[in-house]
């Protein structure tokens, strides 16, 4: 990370939103396959994945939002929160970079979006970002 101060973020796509989330919230992104659908889950749950023999509650990041494109998910960010692993549906992974402290404001979210899961908003490369609130996001499966 350098001198900077800044902090490292993860950058992907939901729809054609770019999103960020901190890489201390992100142990890993795993190809997304099969999801089981978990009978009488919340509609923004997906499913269940096997993860290496572990069962791991995945949230569709991309229905949180309102994207609703029809296309199949590329991959599945792994999040920790709690000490405990949660997957969420992504589109595709964009970038990883290191960002200052003041690159990321208060501010509105791009139309539609849901702005409970708007942790904060920037510019990267040129283009405007959300940084998701994964809290937020997590919340109907943690509980």
């Amino acid at each position: 990370m350098g001198d900077s101060g800044g902090l490292r973020y993860v950058f992907f796509r939901l729809g054609d939103t770019l999103c960020a989330a901190p890489v201390s919230a992100v142990r890993e992104v795993i190809p997304a396959g099969p999801i089981t659908r978990i009978p009488g889950a919340g509609e923004t749950v997906a499913g269940l994945v096997n993860l290496r023999g572990t069962l791991l509650t995945v949230v569709d990041g991309r229905t949180a939002i309102g994207v609703r494109d029809g296309q199949p998910p590329e991959s599945i960010l792994v999040l920790v929160r709690a000490e405990r692993a949660f997957g969420l549906v992504i589109d595709e992974i964009i970038d990883l970079a290191d960002l200052s402290p003041d690159a990321i404001r208060d501010g509105e979210p791009p139309r539609g979006f849901d702005s409970r899961y708007v942790g904060g908003v920037g510019t990267h490369q040129g283009r405007p970002f959300v940084v998701l609130n994964t809290e937020a996001l997590l919340a109907p499966v943690v509980g």
